[in-house]
């Protein structure tokens, strides 16, 4: 069986098929197509491992949410690169394409939607993107997260299998926490980093009277300050998470879907000027839900280690609430791409 999978621009696109190329990979063939940008960085060490057979190139272009020239050139562009798609799709003869949203994702399922092929796309936030909602238009299904649209079917997220086998005490030692403080772990995801990083810089000096600090800070990011420990990126996250008490996050659904089905209380502080506001609304779900605390985007270095506190001393009641949430969709969605096999 064959499965092409695409979806970039952020890693929040990407990471959900890397678990499920893991989980599929000894029992189908697993192609993928996207950009020679982000996404191939994360897709080319499987690619070197074999469990991604090949990876195919196309040009992708993104729709700007404001007046501009380049707005009127995309429908060109776009039909270009649905038949840049074309070309690879009519050579590979996938059983079914996989998308897991962003711009490189919407000509491929264009074009296989024409060559009359198995289309899927799979939708994490509680409010679709407009790549998924063009896409939607020519999916054969529209799987998602949560009920975000009539015709989505609510399967959970995408998670990494890999998230369940950390390793506690290569966690601490990955983290630098040698004194066996509390674990406070400070993630801004791609693209949230740079004001998170400032804000727990400001607040470390109160924190590390309490937690081990340990924060992601996003490529080229570094925090000037010994109240923390820091790398830019991080490989053995599941080790992290093992040895993780509390989390402060942004509002990235696949991240909160993460800590929730790992049983970490979280306290997050969303975009608020992201796309459409995605950040937010997912922020206030999971907190509805008593999964975790909504930070608002001025709140003070006081407030906020207060909040922190807080959220440590009420962390069973947070899990608790975690443990009832049924999320992971994984061993779901792989199914149903098996369900494709000719």
């Amino acid at each position: 069986m064959k499965i092409l999978f695409t979806g970039g621009g952020t890693a929040g696109h990407v990471t959900p098929n890397i678990a499920l190329i893991e989980l599929l990979k000894d029992r189908a063939q697993c192609y993928y197509a996207g950009t020679d940008g982000m996404e191939y960085s994360l897709i080319k060490p499987l690619v070197q491992q074999g469990a991604v057979r090949q990876y195919f190139t196309i040009t992708a272009h993104k729709l700007q949410r404001r007046l501009t020239p380049s707005n009127l050139l995309l429908p060109v562009r776009l039909m270009q690169s649905v038949k840049q798609a074309k070309e690879f799709l009519r050579t590979l003869r996938p059983d079914v394409v996989f998308s897991k949203g962003g711009y490189v994702g919407l000509p491929v399922i264009i074009a296989a939607h024409k060559l009359k092929i198995a289309t899927i796309i799979h939708e994490s936030d509680i409010t679709m993107g407009l790549a998924n909602k063009l896409s939607a238009r020519y999916a054969d299904r529209l799987l998602a997260t949560f009920p975000c649209h009539p015709r989505a079917e609510k399967v959970g997220a995408i998670l990494r299998p890999s998230l369940y086998n950390g390793d506690k005490c290569k966690g601490r030692q990955i983290c630098g926490n040698k004194d066996n403080r509390p674990q406070l772990l400070v993630v801004g995801g791609s693209l949230g980093a740079l004001q998170l990083n400032q804000l727990i810089k400001q607040c470390a000096p109160q924190l590390s009277k309490r937690f081990h600090i340990f924060v992601i800070t996003g490529k080229d990011k570094r925090i000037d300050s010994p109240y923390v420990q820091q790398e830019q990126y991080c490989t053995n996250i599941n080790d992290v998470y093992k040895a993780t008490d509390i989390c402060l996050t942004r509002g990235g659904s696949n991240a909160l879907a993460e800590l929730t089905a790992l049983n970490i209380p979280f306290a997050v502080l969303p975009l608020q000027h992201c796309s459409r506001g995605e950040q937010v609304v997912n922020a206030q779900y999971f907190a509805t839900k008593g999964c975790g605390a909504v930070i608002e985007e001025n709140i003070t270095v006081n407030q906020l280690a207060d909040t922190l506190n807080t959220l440590y001393d009420n962390a069973e009641q947070y899990r608790t609430a975690q443990r009832k949430m049924v999320i992971d969709g994984t061993n779901t969605v792989a199914d149903i791409l098996m369900g494709y096999d000719r």
